[in-house]
């Protein structure tokens, strides 16, 4: 019993740290590619609506080193990126 409480809080944790990844999909951010590139061109209205629609879960891309974006997020353009479309930079606690 006391092996089975085990696994359904280690269960419910796994699925706890997941959802934010279901809801954002790295693709859904590149219309931000450009802008973050071509700095000091604006971001777009999709971008920045993109970058708030993701703003919950954008720290589990950020973390994630298997992927590209949380380098390009947290670089000096990435920073520049947010403050542009006024949208607060994730605090990740890294």
């Amino acid at each position: 019993m006391k092996l089975t409480a085990i696994g359904l809080v280690a269960m419910v944790t796994i699925v706890v740290q997941l959802s934010p990844t279901m809801a954002c999909d790295v693709k859904d951010l590149s219309p931000c590619l450009i802008p973050i590139a071509k700095l000091p061109e604006p971001p777009t209205a999709a971008c920045c609506q993109i970058l708030r629609d993701q703003w919950p879960c954008l720290c589990v891309l950020i973390n994630d080193s298997r992927l590209w974006i949380g380098h390009t997020l947290t670089s000096p353009n990435g920073h520049k990126l947010f403050a542009a479309c006024q949208v607060p930079f994730p605090s990740c606690g890294n």
